[in-house]
Order: C-alpha cells, then sequence, then structure tokens
C-alpha cells in the first residue's frame, strides 16, 4: 500500500467518523435536551465512550466482534462504527448545549415555516458554524485512534498503524519517518482547520427549559442508551465467566503461561504513578498557560500531533541521549503531559476568562499577592472546572496506548500496553483477564463523568 493510500483511507476514515458522529448527535441532542431528572444518568452513559481510551471502545466491542466472525474486510466499518459510538453523545451535548431558543423557533412558525423548512434554513445553518470545531475535533481523534484499529481494525492499514509496524517489526525508520511527517500534517491540518473555525463562530444562542421532544427523538435517543449499555455488557459477562472471582485473582497473576514481564496489578501500579507525575507537571503549566491568551495556539497544538509520532520521535531521539535518561521510566509521563496540558487549557481557559474581573480588582487593590489571589479565590471558585479538567485529564494519562507502546516495555509497562498483550494472544485465561480490566476502567471512567457531570454545561467546552 502506497504512501499516498495510506494517507487518503486515514483521511477518509477521520472525515466519514466526524460527519456520522455528527448526524447521529444532531438527532440525539432534542431528546437530551428534553431530559429533567434522568438527564445526569443519560450525559454520563453517552459520555462515557468519549472519554475512554480508544484500545478499551475496541476491547469493549471485540466480543461482539468475535462472536459474529464478520469477514474481515469489514475492519474499516467496524472501526466506522466505534467512532460514531465514542463521539456521538459528546456531539449531542454540544449541539444541545448550543438549543436555538424558543423565540426563535415561535417566531419561525408564525411565519408559516413548516418543520423541513425550520431544520433547513434555520437550524442546521445556525448550529453547523457553532459545531464545526467540535466536529474537527472528532475528526482529528479519528485519526489518531492507534489502539481502536489495532484491536477492531482486523488488518485495516492506516497511517498510525504503519508508522508502528515500520519502526517496530520492520526496523524501516525511514519509511517510519515519512508516514510520520504524513500523519502530522493531516492531524496539524485539521487541528489549525478546527482552531480558524472556532474564532470565527458567530452564532450565539440562548439556553431555555427544556423543550418536549418528539416521539422518533425519544425512541432513538432511548435505543442509543440501551445500545451502549449492551455494548459493555459482554465485557462484563465475559470477566466472571471463569467464576465470580477468578478474574480479580488473576489481576496479581502474569497471564497464561506468565505471558507478560509483570502482573497486570503492577503495569495498572505504573499507570497510576505515571498519571501522578503527569499531573503534576501538567496542572501547573496548563494553569499557567490558561492564564496567557496569546500562547493558546501553541500551548493546545500538541492535541493535532499524534502520540505514536511522539513515541517514535522519542525512540529515534533516544540513541542521542545518555542511557540513563533514554531508558527512564520518567519519558512517558512527560511525554503524557504534552497532551494532558492541552486537553486541561481548553477546559480552564474558558472558565478562568468568565471570572469576573471586579472580584479579582478588589483583592489586588487590598494588598493580596498573586498566590493568595489564586489560592482563596480562584481555585475555590473555579473548582468545577478544575475538577472536571483533572478527572479527564487523568482518564488521557491513564488509557494513553499510542506513545506507551514505543515507551513502556518491561517491567515498566502500562496497563493499556498489557491489556492489547493479553487482548492479542489466544487462551480464555488472558481474555477473561483483559475484559476483566476492562471492566474496571470503564467503571472507573463512568464514575468519573458521573462525578464531573454535576455541571455538564461545562464539559463540552473541552473542545
Amino acid at each position: 500500500m502506497t504512501n499516498l493510500t495510506l494517507f487518503l483511507t486515514t483521511a477518509l476514515l477521520a472525515i466519514a467518523s466526524a460527519l456520522l458522529s455528527g448526524v447521529v448527535g444532531f438527532l440525539l441532542a432534542p431528546w437530551l435536551g428534553s431530559l429533567v431528572r434522568l438527564r445526569r444518568f443519560v450525559t454520563t452513559v453517552l459520555l462515557v465512550p468519549f472519554v475512554l481510551p480508544a484500545l478499551l471502545i475496541g476491547v469493549a466491542l471485540l466480543p461482539i466482534q468475535n462472536a459474529m466472525n464478520i469477514h474481515s474486510d469489514f475492519g474499516m466499518y467496524w472501526v466506522l462504527f466505534a467512532h460514531v459510538i465514542m463521539n456521538a453523545g459528546y456531539l449531542a451535548t454540544v449541539i444541545d448545549a448550543h438549543r436555538i431558543s424558543h423565540e426563535q423557533l415561535e417566531e419561525a412558525e408564525i411565519a408559516g415555516a413548516s418543520k423541513m423548512q425550520i431544520l433547513l434554513q434555520l437550524k442546521i445553518p445556525l448550529i453547523v458554524p457553532a459545531i464545526s470545531p467540535s466536529l474537527l475535533l472528532v475528526a482529528l481523534y479519528s485519526a489518531t485512534s492507534f489502539g481502536l484499529i489495532k484491536t477492531l481494525g482486523q488488518g485495516l492499514k492506516t497511517l498510525e498503524t504503519e508508522v508502528a509496524t515500520s519502526a517496530l517489526r520492520d526496523l524501516d525508520f525511514g519509511r517510519a519517518a515519512s508516514l510520520a511527517g504524513l500523519q502530522t500534517l493531516l492531524t496539524l491540518g485539521l487541528f489549525i482547520l478546527s482552531q480558524q473555525l472556532a474564532k470565527s463562530e458567530l452564532s450565539e444562542f440562548s439556553i431555555d427549559e427544556a423543550r418536549k421532544a418528539s416521539v422518533p427523538s425519544v425512541v432513538l435517543g432511548w435505543t442509543w442508551v440501551v445500545m451502549l449499555i449492551a455494548i459493555v455488557i459482554p465485557v462484563f459477562v465475559q470477566a466472571f465467566s471463569m467464576g465470580p472471582i477468578a478474574g480479580f485473582v488473576g489481576l496479581t497473576g502474569q497471564g497464561a503461561r506468565d505471558l507478560l514481564n509483570l502482573s497486570v496489578l503492577d503495569a495498572a501500579l505504573n499507570s497510576m504513578r505515571n498519571l501522578a507525575v503527569s499531573m503534576l507537571i501538567s496542572i501547573p503549566v496548563a494553569w499557567w498557560l490558561s492564564g496567557n491568551r496569546n500562547l493558546k495556539f501553541w500551548a493546545v497544538i500538541p492535541i493535532g500531533v499524534s502520540p505514536v509520532v511522539i513515541g517514535l520521535a522519542m525512540v529515534v531521539l533516544s540513541g542521542y541521549l545518555p542511557r540513563d535518561v533514554s531508558g527512564s521510566w520518567l519519558v512517558l509521563p512527560i511525554i503524557q503531559s504534552i497532551f494532558v496540558v492541552p486537553l486541561l487549557i481548553q477546559i480552564l481557559m474558558p472558565a478562568r476568562k468568565s471570572l469576573s474581573k471586579e472580584i479579582l480588582d478588589a483583592s489586588r487593590m487590598d494588598g493580596a499577592a498573586r498566590l493568595r489571589r489564586v489560592l482563596d479565590i480562584e481555585i475555590p471558585i473555579l473548582w468545577p472546572a478544575i475538577r472536571i479538567a483533572i478527572a479527564l485529564g487523568g482518564l488521557t494519562a491513564l488509557g494513553e496506548f499510542g506513545a506507551a507502546s514505543f515507551l513502556a516495555f518491561g517491567n515498566q509497562a502500562t496497563l493499556p500496553v498489557v491489556l492489547y498483550r493479553l487482548i492479542s494472544r489466544p487462551g480464555l485465561e488472558n481474555f477473561t483477564l483483559a475484559m476483566t480490566v476492562a471492566m474496571l476502567f470503564i467503571l472507573f471512567a463512568a464514575w468519573i463523568v458521573w462525578l464531573a457531570s454535576r455541571d455538564t454545561r461545562n464539559l463540552h467546552r473541552l473542545s
């Protein structure tokens, strides 16, 4: 497969995933906006796939794919389906956050506009400019879902998978570098376009009380929720297939025939250690950068670089660094912080921008030092947004697989790396252990989103 074909395949996959996710999100949004009592539960169900690592989505769908035993030519469609599962709920929350006011709809109805005319001439023209940045970021995430393609792709080749194959299997670093350059051009292009559309956003929307949704929208909404729950049920069933505690006991082992170099529990501890280091670096850096709007573009630009490309760059660079540096476990959490910082900025910057200047000016006039203003005023007031940033940033670091597949090896392997090794080897014991890890990760992510969704209006700001 030529480099150009790989580029076009990756671009087509990314764009098609974003468009399909946008259509489903648009159809789900009216129903989501009509909910009151069950809104937090539904929001949690819709957003959990978005915050889970792509690898975990692939692992969750793997039992279904195995049961259906579909020919490998359908690998592209499985990946498209998985991308929609991941992103449609997130886009529904974004579209709902830009809900058109009752007054606008009533004026159109009084003027004699039909439902189709309102849809085509009012709703879509107003909503599309507002959600275009989110659509393009979904395309960006879809172009860099390395773990998902490795689990569900059934031989599907993209720029990322071929970068890894060329570097790790074939040791052809020349081809890997050229493919990495194409991957970077694609993702940076999508990222820059999303930033430009965000700057040119013209539509303003007023948030009204919940509006009754149509019967088709309600049916689609609950069908989607039931489908998302049904997707994870096989994970839970498989996790307990060898007995109520067998999978949990296996967490202290190294898989069938000692497949792994360390126990799953040790890998989890490595991931938590890396998460802690990554967040210790990311939080103060993101806080400082979020207060400087002139640096925003340069600070968030790592979103447009694939973790696989960064991992390859570090492998090449390691030949020029002291062994104690290149072989240190600290390299991975430092790399992870590069991807976590932009996410934190995207959440913290709008929150800090909304903070009342009068309060800060008054404290400054009273002689409060900068650190005191941050600790006593800014952090307490902005704590809901900070909580969301820490939660989503932590999940990002915990589930990072692209760079870890290059940099985490031996007894320093992380949970996603171990999880992939388990599902890529035959044997019921390994697969059950993988499903147990996936189940625990899903429950942890659901708990994090449930806590964060107390302020669901902030969740869409990560775009």
